[in-house]
């Protein structure tokens, strides 16, 4: 009986031999269908639009403020485009008045812009002179007044200048 027994192992073993080399055969030759490539895998830059499916980029795969209104469609564009907005300011003009301030004293000059138009800013300078100068813009915001005190010797110019424009 022990014969017969290991006669049946020695005739099994060329069979085991042969199974054991279709097994490792089969298991390597799937390894490299098996193989998966990740962004570690692939050299920054080389991606180019022939890698990428259509429609497959999302939202959220693109770096936000880099696209540009030349990356879209026209009818995009078009679509992004919304209604004009109101006029603003136009019609800008240069509104200047003087007068002369006698030596050691004091001098109030007012102007005024043009019908229509309001006073953006104001400006006052007395020439020939490093004493101070105020200016006063009305409630209205149609003119100022500028004011000053001239300590000098001499008489100097005072100047009002206002910035008037249509504020729509």
């Amino acid at each position: 009986m022990l014969t017969n027994a290991l006669g049946s192992v020695r005739r099994g073993l060329p069979t085991i031999a042969i199974a054991g080399v279709l097994v490792v055969a089969a298991a390597t030759s799937g390894a490299t269908a098996a193989l998966v490539i990740t962004g570690n895998d692939i050299k920054n830059g080389t991606v180019t639009t022939k890698d990428i499916k259509n429609d497959n980029l999302k939202s959220k795969d693109i770096k936000n403020g880099t696209l540009r209104t030349k990356d879209f469609d026209d009818s995009t564009v078009d679509d992004l485009t919304g209604p004009a907005g109101p006029a603003g300011v136009s019609g800008y003009q240069l509104v200047t008045a003087t007068a002369v301030v006698p030596a050691d004293s004091g001098a109030k000059l007012s102007a005024s812009c043009p019908a229509g138009k309001r006073v953006l800013g104001a400006a006052a300078d007395l020439s020939g002179s490093f004493d101070g100068t105020g200016v006063d813009i009305n409630d209205a915001g149609t003119g100022a007044t500028a004011s000053t005190y001239n300590y000098e010797v001499a008489a100097g110019t005072l100047s009002l200048d206002l910035v008037c424009a249509t504020v729509s």
